[in-house]
């Protein structure tokens, strides 16, 4: 017999004793799965609900957004775009 005949005999003698759990191990592998598949659903139903309040939330107090020009409009980042000349002009 070759070295490999000899480690296949030796490794078919105890494997019967290995596959004793394998069925439990597999079916708990698979409830982990599921129930994270399940938090993950969740989550994201939990996302679209705040998404969705906040967007309600913001579309309600859109309006009432000041619109004037502010005193500190100065350092807005438009203000910052704009080339050094306009702003000497502007004050």
């Amino acid at each position: 017999m070759t070295d490999l005949d000899t480690l296949i005999i030796r490794g078919s003698a105890g494997a019967d004793l290995a596959l004793d759990g394998l069925e439990e191990g597999v079916w708990s592998r698979v409830d982990r799965a599921r129930s994270k598949a399940r938090e993950r659903s969740l989550r994201l139903a939990a996302l679209g609900v705040a998404a969705a309040i906040g967007g309600i939330a913001g579309g309600a107090a859109a309006p009432a957004v000041q619109t004037d020009r502010s005193e500190l409009s100065i350092f807005s980042p438009r203000m910052a775009a704009t080339p050094l000349d306009v702003r000497s002009a502007l004050g």
